[in-house]
């Protein structure tokens, strides 16, 4: 009784040991768990926050963005972005040291750009750094204002011959994805973006009535943005980046 009791017991050892076997090969086998989609397009969508010195004559505002990766191997991928942002225009009143919006005119910035991407793969869970760099064009609004305070007046007016329609660009960021699917991911984003060689000028004059009245102060500064984004990233076709193919069923 005690031998087959014995003989049982190592039967059994023997299956529970080949079936955790089975299921540790199985996970390591399972190319969605450790490799990536050679090709991807990510669309995503979230608020800017004007930063720096454009944070003086802009608000908080919406963009859109999509890309298309093309991975070598399971961490390097290569991407080119096309992304649409738009900021409300605001003028700061220093007087009152707020920012009020006093036109319907609003910043846009479309950009083009190149970069890598370092990414790493842990279960459903995937890590993405990028950089990017390229040029953004750039449609500034005509806007003229002033604001009349006790004792103060302000004006403000873009200076259209010295901004400029283009400039270079650049991009940067984190993405924190989650496989919803084996093929599509979810993903949250913080990036920042600015524009090169400040091709946004305007000028500033702050009078008061017991001062003569004060030239205008020349401005010229990047559009740079905070942005913060959700999206998607979707795999297309089925290869991935080892040349595995996907296996939906």
């Amino acid at each position: 009784m005690r031998k087959c009791t014995l003989l049982l017991l190592l039967v059994a050892a023997s299956v529970l040991a080949q079936t955790d076997s089975l299921q540790l090969k199985g996970t390591q086998d399972a190319v969605h768990l450790r490799e990536i989609p050679r090709n991807n397009l990510i669309l995503d969508l979230g608020i800017t926050q004007p930063t720096a010195s454009y944070g003086d004559i802009a608000r908080s505002g919406l963009q859109i963005g999509a890309e298309f990766s093309y991975y070598t191997n399971k961490h390097l991928g290569l991407g080119i972005s096309l992304r649409h942002q738009n900021n409300q225009f605001g003028f700061l009143d220093f007087q009152n040291d707020d920012r009020t919006s006093v036109t319907s005119n609003n910043w846009n910035t479309t950009s083009i750009a190149i970069g890598p991407t370092y990414s790493f793969t842990n279960g459903r869970f995937q890590f993405d750094a990028f950089a990017k760099t390229g040029v953004a064009f750039l449609n500034n609004p005509e806007n003229s204002v002033s604001e009349i305070g006790i004792g103060n007046t302000q004006v403000f007016s873009n200076d259209t011959a010295n901004e400029s329609a283009s400039s270079a660009y650049l991009e940067g960021g984190l993405r924190f994805n989650y496989y919803f699917r084996r093929s599509v991911q979810v993903f949250f984003s913080p990036q920042y973006s600015t524009t090169l060689g400040k091709p946004i000028a305007y000028s500033f004059r702050d009078d008061t009535s017991t001062a003569p009245i004060r030239p205008n102060v020349f401005k010229k500064i990047n559009a740079s943005n905070l942005i913060f984004s959700i999206g998607v990233k979707i795999a297309i076709g089925k290869e991935y980046s080892n040349a595995e193919m996907r296996i939906d069923d």
